[in-house]
């Protein structure tokens, strides 16, 4: 028997693919949304799942996509903005905007899921070890994962009962970067976590690091 329905927007990449992967491994029903349709059809192939298109810039086209989904449990946003940025200082404001829309993606979602979800739910936000630990010539990243998990801190108030919490990657697939253990990140450290939050009643309003202590200790490959 199917557990309850999830939504992984961008699930079909990376952590969101692989968070899909671990579900449907559990009996939850899976629903993917994204926007690029040649890589959803390959996902509905690979997997037993739903797929949505939705383009997470627009604000008709997250309206439109709730609209056509049941009542849902649990909703992870893994999709990542368009733009490349770097430090603040070599980072223009047109290119930081572009990159920013990241941040309005979580907002977009959270301003609207309430009518979209059941009461006792939970919705789960990717950020980023940067903000932990920043690095000199990454200052954007830094910022913008601050202000996913300032944004989610505020609205797991207003949006309880439902749970709002944050998954912290390290460096996915990258070389480690001065870490406290000697393990390479991956996407399924991720899909663990998420899915850790989504099974457990009593977390909300909480970040997991997963990022195996980057650039707190003296581990490099």
């Amino acid at each position: 028997m199917k557990k309850e329905n999830i939504l992984i927007i961008g699930g079909t990449s990376s952590m969101g693919l692989t968070t899909a992967q671990l579900a449907l491994k559990k009996e939850y029903t899976v629903f993917v949304a994204g926007r690029n349709e040649n890589k959803l059809n390959t996902t509905a192939k690979l997997l037993d799942v739903q797929t949505i298109k939705l383009d997470a810039t627009s604000d008709e086209d997250f309206s439109k996509a709730f609209q056509t989904l049941p009542k849902l449990n649990h909703i992870i946003i893994t999709v990542n903005a368009p733009g490349t940025a770097s430090s603040i200082i070599e980072t223009d404001v047109s290119t930081a905007k572009i990159a920013f829309e990241r941040f309005w993606m979580n907002y977009r979602l959270l301003h609207i899921v309430k009518n979209y979800m059941n009461r006792i739910g939970s919705i789960t936000l990717i950020s980023g070890s940067s903000s932990k630990t920043p690095i000199k010539g990454y200052g954007f990243w830094g910022t913008l994962h601050g202000a996913i998990e300032a944004l989610a801190k505020n609205a797991a108030l207003e949006l309880a009962p439902i749970r709002v919490n944050v998954v912290s990657p390290g460096g996915i697939s990258l070389k480690p970067n001065n870490q406290l253990l000697e393990h390479f990140g991956t996407p399924e450290d991720v899909a663990q976590a998420i899915i850790s939050l989504i099974e457990n009643p009593a977390i909300t309003n909480t970040k997991i690091d997963v990022d195996s202590g980057e650039r707190q200790g003296d581990w490099n490959a």
